[in-house]
């Protein structure tokens, strides 16, 4: 070879041709026929094989009567407010059946904040009453009676439970 120094320029069709087998080149070479052999026995191989239809377990057919029941239930977040924000948020397009099951998933969401939200009120409204020791008749009506009003004071804790942070900005005078 070049070992005194010389520049040597081979194509690699040259050097495999200048070259000698050396016993790699030949186990290389025989490995690649049986590869090329053992491809041809596999289109000859006609092997039929029996395959069994498995029933929906029980949690792909609970998803099946989800989907056909969502098909008659309108929720509350309509499909089109779902399909707009879906589609600021990058999707291009979207499935009938996966745009009704985002809006009850937000209506559940929206329904356990506020669930929230109204035991925080009764919890501090109740809290009120009994800490300062007096009420007029008003206050004594009937709890199923009482009007509750959805006030910041009592959404921001229900909206923690569930991970969103809420800050009121500061007011100045």
């Amino acid at each position: 070879m070049a070992s005194d120094g010389e520049d040597v320029h081979m194509t690699p069709v040259d050097s495999l041709a200048s070259g000698t087998d050396t016993e790699e080149d030949e186990d290389i070479q025989t490995m690649q026929s049986a590869e090329t052999d053992d491809t041809d026995d596999d289109d000859d191989l006609d092997v039929d094989l029996d395959v069994e239809l498995v029933p929906a377990t029980p949690d792909e057919g609970d998803v099946d009567e989800l989907m056909r029941q969502l098909t008659d239930y309108q929720p509350t977040v309509p499909d089109a407010l779902t399909v707009n924000l879906l589609k600021q948020a990058g999707f291009g397009t979207v499935d009938t059946q996966l745009v009704r099951l985002i809006s009850v998933s937000a209506q559940k969401f929206i329904s356990d904040i506020v669930n929230d939200a109204l035991q925080h009120c009764k919890t501090r409204s109740t809290n009120i009453q009994h800490s300062s020791g007096h009420s007029s008749n008003k206050d004594k009506k009937n709890p199923k009676d009482r009007k509750y009003t959805l006030a910041m004071e009592d959404l921001v804790p229900a909206l923690a439970d569930h991970g969103i942070t809420v800050r009121k900005p500061q007011y100045f005078v």
